[in-house]
């Protein structure tokens, strides 16, 4: 299993938990902590934002790569 998949699914079941805590509390205070929800969701979409920056850097990479293999091999 790849780094980036471990962290998607760590992400993924911190997601879950969270979201059903976050309901938990709703039920037994009938409110809930607005700032902390939002920290929360901003970190999550930070850490699979720079995932998806790093991912798209090495496709482009590897594109590169194969462009420069294909131009020796016509050559």
């Amino acid at each position: 299993m790849k780094t980036m998949d471990l962290i998607l699914i760590i992400v993924g079941v911190l997601l879950i938990a969270f979201t059903v805590t976050m309901i938990v509390i709703f039920w037994r205070m009938g409110t809930v902590p607005d700032t902390l929800i939002t920290c929360f969701y901003g970190a999550l979409a930070g850490e699979c934002g720079i995932m998806g920056w790093i991912k798209t850097a090495k496709v482009r990479h590897q594109d590169r790569d194969w462009f420069k293999e294909d131009q020796n091999k016509e050559v």
